[in-house]
C-alpha cells in the first residue's frame, strides 16, 4: 500500500508522546514492505543529534501574518497547515496521524483524519468551561469528522463522540524496547508527564493528596515526579517527593521506579505514559481512563496484563498494594509487556492500520503494489 503520512510532531522513537507513536507507525509500515512517505510540520527543526527517519521530511509552515491567521481561522480553524504546497502523491492514501493535521490531506481523493483525543471529551474531564481555544478546537474537530474520507480513532469512545457511524478503532502505535527494564525492589512510583496538559495537572493534585497516607503506610516510598514543564505543577516541597524533572529519555525515569502512578480523570484516548511504562516492563497503577484504548485483555480482580485498575476511591489502596508486593509487580510487568508487543509495536499496530485502510478503501488504491 502507498501511504502519506502527516504529523505536527517529529516522528522520533525518544520524541514527544505523539511523535514516538508517529515514528512507530512509520517505523511498522516499512518494515511490512509498503510505501511510505512522510511530512512533519512543526515550527522548530529537528534538534542537533535527531535524525529524522528516511521516510520522512521536516518542513515548516510558511509563515503568516497574525491578523491573517485570525482572520482565516474564524471561517476554517486550525486549518493553516493545509496553506502549504505539499501535496499527497496521485496514488497514495493521505493519513493525518493527528486530528490538527488533517487539512495536509484534505485535498487527496483518500484522507484519512486520525482522533488520538476529543477536545468535546477532555474539556469536560477536568470539570473545565470552554475557553475560546476548545470553540475553535471543537469546530475544528466536528468539521474533520465530518468531511474526511475515513476516521480513524484511537478508542471505542472516541470513535463513538467524533464519528459514531463510521469510525474505525486502531491500536495507537508504540516504540518497543529491546529488553525490559530490570525490575526495582524498593517502593518507589514515578508519573511521568508533560505538566501544561490540565488532566496530568489533575491527575497530580489527587496523586499529590493521597501521597502522604500511601507513605504512611508503605515505609520507605518514594515518588519521582519527571517531564517536561515540571515548574507549571508547583508542586513545592513534600515529603518523599523527588522533582526530577525533564529526563533526555522516558526509560531512565521509569529505569528508578516500581510502578508508574497514574490517577487518571475521565479524559480521552490512549494515555502514552502508560504504555511508555508497560513496554519497559514497569507496572502501573492507573484508572479505567489510565487503560482506554489499550489492548491489555479481560479485566480480573481489578487488574489488566500490566495495570490495577481502580476508581479514584480506590486509588490509594491499589497504589499501597502495589508497592508492598514487588512480585505482584513482576508479574504484570511481564504481563503489560507482552501485550504491548501483541498490539502496539510498531508492525502488529502497522498491520491494523493497514487492516482498516483496505476496508475504508476497498479499491486499487488500498492494494499492495
Amino acid at each position: 500500500m502507498k501511504i502519506a503520512l502527516v504529523g505536527h510532531h517529529l516522528p522520533l522513537a525518544e520524541g514527544t508522546a505523539t511523535g514516538r507513536a508517529f515514528w512507530a507507525l512509520g517505523e511498522g509500515l516499512v518494515a511490512e514492505g509498503h510505501d511510505v512517505i512522510g511530512w512533519a510540520w512543526r515550527p522548530e527543526p529537528p534538534a542537533p543529534g535527531e535524525s529524522l527517519p528516511t521516510w520522512c521530511e521536516w518542513r515548516p509552515v510558511p509563515p503568516s501574518s497574525w491578523v491573517l491567521t485570525k482572520a482565516r481561522a474564524l471561517v476554517r480553524p486550525r486549518h493553516e497547515v493545509g496553506r502549504t504546497a505539499w501535496r499527497v502523491p496521485e496514488d497514495f492514501v493521505g493519513v493525518a496521524d493527528e486530528s490538527v493535521s488533517w487539512p495536509a490531506v484534505a485535498h487527496a481523493p483518500h484522507n484519512v483524519v486520525t482522533f488520538h483525543y476529543l477536545t468535546a471529551l477532555d474539556g469536560p474531564a477536568v470539570g473545565r468551561r470552554p475557553t475560546p481555544k476548545d470553540r475553535q478546537d471543537l469546530r475544528f474537530e466536528r468539521r474533520a469528522a465530518a468531511r474526511a474520507t475515513a476516521v480513524l480513532a484511537y478508542s471505542e469512545r472516541v470513535a463513538a463522540a467524533a464519528a459514531p457511524e463510521r469510525a474505525v478503532v486502531v491500536p495507537i502505535a508504540q516504540p518497543l524496547p529491546t529488553e525490559a527494564l530490570a525490575p526495582v525492589d524498593e517502593p518507589v512510583a514515578a508519573m511521568l508527564a508533560d505538566w501544561r496538559w490540565a488532566p496530568n495537572q489533575v491527575a497530580l493534585g489527587r496523586l499529590l493528596a493521597e501521597w502522604p497516607d500511601v507513605r504512611a503506610r508503605v515505609p520507605g516510598a518514594r515518588l519521582l515526579l519527571g517531564g517536561r514543564y515540571l515548574e507549571a505543577a508547583r508542586v513545592g516541597t513534600i515529603a518523599g517527593v523527588e522533582l526530577v524533572g525533564e529526563v533526555p529519555a522516558v526509560a531512565d525515569l521509569l529505569a528508578r521506579s516500581a510502578v508508574l502512578a497514574f490517577p487518571c480523570p475521565p479524559s480521552s484516548g490512549p494515555k502514552v505514559k502508560v504504555l511508555d511504562a508497560l513496554c519497559n516492563g514497569v507496572p502501573a497503577v492507573t484508572t479505567p481512563a489510565g487503560v482506554e484504548g489499550l489492548d491489555l485483555g479481560p479485566m480480573l480482580e481489578g487488574r489488566v496484563a500490566g495495570a490495577w485498575v481502580t476508581d479514584t476511591a480506590g486509588f490509594r489502596d491499589a497504589l499501597v498494594a502495589a508497592l508492598s508486593d514487588p512480585g505482584r509487580r513482576a508479574e504484570l510487568g511481564g504481563s503489560g509487556r507482552a501485550a504491548v508487543a501483541r498490539a502496539h509495536a510498531p508492525v502488529p499496530a502497522a498491520r491494523a492500520r493497514v487492516a482498516a485502510l483496505r476496508r475504508l478503501f476497498p479499491s486499487e488504491i488500498a492494494a499492495d503494489g
